[in-house]
């Protein structure tokens, strides 16, 4: 049997390392583009607090009549008071700058010395934020969440109002940041739907290779038995009838040798039993040849595997002159109704069967067991013989290969080729010296 090709095994194994490298860069590539994204939509946040600031201070020194007492903007050029007059509310209320959720102005102890929101006016607050900006002299940006459940994000810079050091606070609503997240979201979804069709496409395609090189293989086979099949008619019809001849007239021989003489010639009578027996073996040779290479046809019927088992059994139970004793046992359920092809089934069990006879030299055991699962039946051939190594177990089915002296080597490859075509697998698990289990897997029913 031809060695199998390994170029389709290589070709889907640089396949699977293409995705999997297509899958590692898209992966990477998503994620960061993911960060890339949230980076510069805080970065955007950050550019325009800082524009905002700027202008904010600018405006709280206006000139230095400007002074902070409290919750109120003092105008000392006039010496009056301008009640209720609150830039940051009129910021948040004009509009001027979008996405600003609030604006509030802290002193170094934390106390709101003015908020958007006049109501917070006046508070302490112990915030992080403010004392690391106070501490370090630097703008300072974060996340926290408001009263209403709602995130923003908030830039934090340190601002002087007359010789006062505070802390200016921006908040901005996370809209553009969470339109930014959602469409990398949506980005990297895309890319994950892209990686999982391009795995998909890939099986399918491994899966479709796979086929079309069991398919090419099957066609080989085909073709390959086809000329080992027309060979082996010629060899049929050139070698049986002079190999015909020769058995007959040896066997002939051998009675006359017996009948006209009072004293046969022993010697002679016993190489002409070695024609006859030679003889023989070529005629089952050259039907094993013509058993494999001729094309299957399946005829399926329903019928009793317990009694088709122990028909087999009771065939080959039949112990002769210098044949070891061997006790089979058939545990099959007596009930076990199965639907497929009758002969091609009993073949495979003679062949399966007779292997393991010959493989228990001074006698053994042999057990037929079948059951069903999952609409298969599973059938087990079991015995205690020799046994064989696991390099000589891959080769059992393949044409040709025996370890017997005298063996033709296409018993288990016949069984091979009826049971898939009757649908079904074959198996084996040997271990030297210990025995050995065939197992053989068929369509309960097989149309």
């Amino acid at each position: 049997m031809a060695a199998p090709d390994e170029h389709p095994v290589r070709n889907h194994v640089y396949l699977v390392i293409v995705l999997i490298a297509a899958t590692a860069i898209a992966i990477a590539s998503s994620v960061l583009n993911y960060r890339n994204s949230i980076d510069a939509a805080e970065d955007s946040l950050k550019f325009q607090a800082l524009g905002v600031a700027a202008s904010l201070e600018a405006s709280l020194k206006d000139r230095d009549a400007l002074r902070v007492t409290g919750d109120r903007l003092i105008n000392t050029d006039k010496e009056k008071a301008l009640p209720d007059k609150n830039i940051f509310k009129d910021i948040i209320t004009d509009g001027q700058w979008e996405g600003i959720a609030f604006i509030a102005l802290y002193d170094r102890g934390g106390a709101i010395m003015l908020h958007s929101n006049e109501n917070l006016m006046g508070r302490h607050v112990e915030d992080e934020y403010i004392k690391k900006t106070l501490s370090t002299g630097g703008p300072v940006y974060g996340y926290i969440t408001l009263g209403t459940g709602e995130r923003v994000f908030i830039s934090n810079f340190p601002v002087h109002v007359r010789n006062h050091a505070g802390a200016l606070r921006i908040a901005f609503h996370t809209y553009p940041v969470e339109k930014v997240i959602r469409q990398a979201r949506l980005q990297m979804l895309s890319i994950s739907f892209v990686i999982v069709a391009l795995w998909v496409m890939g099986f399918f395609f491994m899966k479709a290779a796979k086929r079309s090189e069991e398919l090419k293989n099957i066609m080989a086979e085909k073709e390959r038995l086809a000329v080992l099949g027309e060979m082996s008619s010629v060899l049929a019809h050139e070698i049986r009838n002079p190999l015909g001849s020769i058995k007959g007239f040896a066997q002939y021989l051998v009675e006359h040798n017996r009948d006209a003489h009072a004293n046969p010639d022993e010697a002679g009578e016993e190489y002409l039993n070695i024609i006859v027996s030679e003889s023989k073996r070529l005629e089952a040779l050259t039907e094993d040849l013509l058993l494999y290479a001729r094309p299957v046809e399946v005829r399926a019927q329903a019928f009793n595997l317990s009694e088709l088992a122990e028909e087999v059994i009771h065939s080959l139970a039949q112990p002769g002159e210098g044949v070891p004793r061997v006790d089979m046992q058939c545990r099959i359920p007596s009930g076990m109704e199965i639907k497929t092809d009758r002969d091609k089934l009993k073949q495979i069990l003679i062949n399966v069967i007779q292997n393991s006879i010959d493989s228990l030299d001074g006698g053994g055991e042999i057990e037929v067991k079948a059951e069903t699962l999952k609409g298969t039946v599973n059938i087990a051939i079991r015995d205690n013989g020799c046994g064989m190594d696991a390099e000589r177990s891959e080769k059992a089915f393949e044409p040709f290969f025996t370890t017997k002296a005298r063996g033709t080597g296409l018993g288990l490859a016949i069984v091979d080729k009826l049971v898939k075509s009757i649908g079904g697998t074959t198996g084996i698990k040997s271990e030297l010296g210990r025995g050995t289990v065939f197992r053989i897997i068929i369509p309960g029913s097989f149309i």
